[in-house]
């Protein structure tokens, strides 16, 4: 059941909200990279369109570390076994060496 009254009236047009996805893309030297892609969704009729003139941000390398090891970020899944389980990366400092 919707928290909406009965009696109330949707404003004609699209009702546009921005969502943020958050994934972490691994990379063939074995780092990630933090990739954040901003969409808008129509919560009307649910369709999404990916912005074009927002380009993907992208952040990193990352490495993977344990639980009880210093860590910058956290990503949280659900396993096979339906149970939250949760990933942990250090972020790698990167040489900005110019010679």
């Amino acid at each position: 059941m919707s928290l909406k009254s009965r009696k109330s009236i949707d404003q004609a047009g699209p009702d546009n909200h921005e969502e943020k996805i958050v994934y972490f893309r691994k990379d063939k030297d074995g780092t990630y990279t933090k990739v954040i892609k901003t969409t808008i969704r129509d919560w009307k009729t649910s369709t999404v369109k990916t912005l074009k003139r927002l380009p993907d941000i992208e952040q990193g390398p990352f490495k993977l570390v344990g639980p009880d090891e210093e860590h910058d970020e956290t990503q949280s899944y659900e396993d096979f076994d339906g149970k939250i389980s949760h990933m942990y990366f250090k972020q790698l400092e990167e040489n900005n060496e110019t010679s």
